[in-house]
């Protein structure tokens, strides 16, 4: 069966709904999919992605990553995204695992550590990279304390601190293990991207975004589009579009209503970017989602 099947055989045994769910080690999840299906538009939490059984595809603007067992992605920053599960039936389901990232903790590993400098052609905020065997027999150990309730409160930080570990030696983990360097440029983007969150629904000038990271906004905007594949502005206008969405699926408001409450002046301009995102006008959308 081989260590990878040993995985599979217990998110298969501990995860027996459809979808993602959470577990008693907080920040772990376990997800099943009996079917493929179409892309789906979220705005994901940093973590760690092993796929035991099956595939999944993320879309990060215009960069595709498909990864499988023999292989493992990393968000390394919040982001909106597009993510597809691209093998799976009913016989053989898509089985995966998700470890949440703990930043504080990475970041005195790598202290701890003394890590060497990393490559900076491999700071994105999104990688994908091949599973290795000491990473995997971590991963592994980790989900099978779930079997052990008694012994998670002891040994799950043990094992996660190991899993984080296994990640900053990982061939592109420079993102990560950046994320805590206190004047690094990818810091910066980071805060950026909290920044821009928190102010997602009115209008935003780059000068004004540059100033708030403490950067030149031409270096601002060639660090934001290297890390996340985006620009502030798409960036922006993704998290817009996406609450709109939640808006208008639970809530009783109309097109108008979400668009003037997300930021937008043009109610046009609302339905226009918003069935180039998601392919249809706002109120079909939704009418499909919730038949779905």
């Amino acid at each position: 069966m081989g260590r990878i099947g040993e995985l599979a055989a217990l998110v298969a045994e501990l995860r027996d709904g459809e979808g993602p769910g959470e577990t008693a080690i907080p920040g772990l999840y376990l997800s099943r999919y009996t079917a493929t299906s179409a892309p789906r538009h979220t705005v994901d939490r940093a973590v760690l992605c092993v796929v035991a059984q099956g595939a999944k595809c993320v879309l990060v603007n215009d960069a595709r990553y498909v990864y499988d067992p023999e292989t493992y992605l990393v968000l390394s920053l919040d982001l909106p995204l597009l993510g597809q599960i691209v093998e799976a039936t009913p016989e053989r389901p898509c089985l995966g695992v998700a470890v949440e990232l703990d930043f504080a903790e990475i970041g005195a590993l790598i202290v701890e550590a003394e890590l060497p400098p990393s490559d900076p052609r491999s700071e994105r905020g999104v990688f994908k990279s091949p599973l290795d065997a000491e990473l995997l027999d971590a991963v592994i150990r980790y989900v099978g304390l779930l079997r052990r309730p008694a012994e998670i409160a002891v040994l799950a930080p043990l094992v996660r601190r190991e899993i984080f570990y296994r990640l900053l030696l990982g061939e592109q983990s420079g993102l990560l293990r950046r994320m805590r360097a206190g004047s690094g440029q990818v810091q910066r983007i980071a805060a950026g991207l909290e920044w821009l969150k928190r102010n997602a629904t009115r209008p935003i000038r780059m000068e004004e975004l540059a100033r708030e990271v403490n950067m030149s906004p031409s270096t601002m905007h060639a660090w934001f589009k290297a890390v996340t594949h985006m620009s502030p502005l798409q960036f922006q206008k993704q998290l817009r579009l996406q609450e709109a969405r939640r808006i208008l699926m639970s809530e009783p408001a109309d097109a108008a209503t979400a668009s003037q409450r997300v930021g937008y002046e043009s109610p046009s301009q609302f339905s226009r970017e918003y069935r180039r995102l998601f392919g249809v006008p706002p109120l079909r959308d939704v009418g499909r989602l919730r038949a779905g």
